[in-house]
């Protein structure tokens, strides 16, 4: 044969298109959620970022730098400024969730399980900690709920 190399460009795209990247993209999101499980009941300290106490950015924060080696800032309207706007109704677990209140971000969790009747995320707040709870069902959060951003 005198040119084997346009044999591979016949053969090569034929090959089905193999995308390691969803699936490790999956592992990294569900290890993001099963750490952050385990510090529901955590107490609330304002500008906590320890398990010794967590305000809500302090906790997205130490879980996100503890299950992906990633840095976020502390402070729930900087953590809005970086990552990828994802719709309301394209959440994935693992992404983060803010809230506004007099049109200013003030709040962030971490999306736990999403579909089309529910928006299930694990937050820290000043009344009960680290809770998980549906804030589509919550007379209180659903009203807040600003938008998604995802760091994966």
């Amino acid at each position: 044969m005198k040119h084997p190399f346009l044999l591979l460009l016949f053969v090569i795209p034929l090959s089905p298109v193999i995308d390691f990247g969803s699936d490790r993209d999956s592992k990294a999101r569900e290890k993001l959620v099963d750490i952050a499980m385990q510090y529901l009941n955590t107490s609330y300290k304002s500008g906590g970022d320890t398990p010794r106490g967590f305000d809500c950015s302090g906790f997205t924060k130490y879980i996100y730098r503890r299950a992906l080696n990633k840095k976020l800032d502390h402070g729930a309207s900087l953590q809005a400024q970086i990552g990828k706007k994802v719709k309301i109704h394209k959440a994935k677990k693992g992404d983060l969730l803010f809230f506004k209140k007099n049109g200013r971000i003030n709040h962030v969790g971490i999306v736990t399980k999403a579909n089309k009747d529910e928006l299930w995320v694990i937050h820290s707040t000043t009344s009960r900690g680290v809770i998980a709870e549906d804030v589509k069902k919550s007379s209180y959060w659903n009203s807040k709920i600003a938008f998604v951003r995802s760091h994966m």
